[in-house]
């Protein structure tokens, strides 16, 4: 067997794990606005009302300049990228904020690379625009037909994460030629929405495209070859997911080490007892693992160096470890873990949506194969 691919790997740049300044101050500024207005009586008084996000959140998310902070200011200006918006994203998953920044940050980004989308970047940036991000599900996608200059689109989307909450839908669509991606008004006629509550409690919809008109002007990276934007967007998106997943189990993990502290058992804390102790450190570890892989190939994407081997990396570890840790922060909890309203399974449901969204681990497993072992040659 060939493995040309391995030892191209095993020259991947290494990433240095110290926050420059300003990553570090867009890291401290996102942890001050999610631990204020993302606590937990916040977030239950949020689910009550129903509302698709979180709006002052948003705004002060916006307005703080965190967006911006991730896009290029100009040619030597390249801004901080994915490793900021992994930075963000993690804040976010700690205090389980309802917003849609994932998903509009991966698409500012996109926005900022490849041009398109008429203009919206700069009121994503004001906080005015935030987009869904729709791709290919296992047995449902986007078809297109060309009319004109232009395409038609029809297809169903069984799970458009957070779209009920976006101004604007960033979506991938096949053509014979390959996969291409447009930017289009939510209500664009010809898309209809059916939402739903997820497991997390927050919405999400259903899409069904029935004859959608798509204009060149609507297209990202027209020029580029079909395929090509598709190629980029996904590994950010699951790298955007993986820190957002880690930053839900390192908050896990510290209140669950708080709690087996308090609680006594025995006259004695239950930390004490071996088994939870060792379950607990088994979690840190996940935890942590979760969070290197997810930065570093936030860093592997900026830089050039093999962005789709860490990100498809870092998705499957948070994955298969997000889910370990948030079955066993859960458990040591004991049966309060299985309260709905008790914070640590609120931790537990949003790691568990997260494990599902754009494709199982089984499907990450196969890109992550297809990266590392090329069958040509096998």
């Amino acid at each position: 067997m060939s493995t040309p691919g391995i030892q191209q790997t095993l020259q991947a740049p290494n990433m240095e794990f110290t926050l420059g300044e300003d990553e570090q101050a867009v890291a401290d500024l996102a942890a001050q606005i999610f631990s204020h207005l993302s606590g937990d009586e916040r977030q239950v008084a949020s689910e009550k009302t129903g509302e698709a996000f979180d709006p002052v959140l948003w705004g002060q998310i916006a307005e703080a300049g965190l967006l911006e902070a991730l896009l290029p200011a100009g040619p030597d200006e390249p801004g901080l990228g994915m490793v900021g918006l992994a930075l963000v994203a993690r804040e976010q998953g700690r205090h389980l904020g309802r917003i849609p920044f994932t998903t509009t940050a991966v698409a500012a980004l996109a926005l900022a690379e490849f041009g398109g989308g008429r203009g919206v970047l700069d009121s994503i940036g004001a906080g005015t625009a935030r987009v869904g991000l729709v791709l290919p599900e296992v047995r449902r996608r986007i078809n297109a037909v060309r009319a004109g200059d232009g395409w038609v689109l029809d297809g169903t989307i069984d799970f458009g994460y957070l779209v009920p909450s976006s101004t604007h839908l960033m979506l991938q669509f096949h053509t014979d030629a390959g996969d291409m991606v447009a930017l289009v008004e939510a209500d664009r006629a010809g898309i209809v929405l059916d939402p739903f509550t997820g497991l997390s409690k927050q919405q999400h919809a259903a899409l069904a495209l029935a004859n959608v008109a798509v204009a060149r002007e609507d297209l990202l990276g027209a020029d580029r070859p079909a395929g090509e934007v598709a190629a980029w967007i996904r590994p950010r998106l699951l790298t955007a997911a993986a820190a957002l997943t880690a930053g839900a189990c390192a908050e896990a993990v510290r209140r669950t080490a708080a709690y087996t502290s308090e609680r006594r058992q025995f006259g004695r804390p239950i930390s004490t007892n071996q088994g939870v102790a060792m379950r607990a450190a088994d979690a840190h570890i996940d935890s942590e693992v979760t969070w290197l892989t997810a930065i570093d190939a936030a860093w592997q994407l900026d830089n050039d160096g093999e962005g789709e081997l860490a990100a498809f990396t870092a998705s499957w570890c948070a994955r298969e470890g997000g889910f370990r840790v948030v079955h066993a922060t859960q458990h040591l909890h004991g049966g309060m873990g299985a309260d709905l309203d008790n914070h640590i399974h609120r931790f537990f449901i949003w790691v568990r949506e997260l494990d599902v969204l754009w494709g199982s681990a089984g499907q990450v497993a196969e890109e992550l194969a297809n990266v590392i072992l090329p069958l040509e040659g096998s």
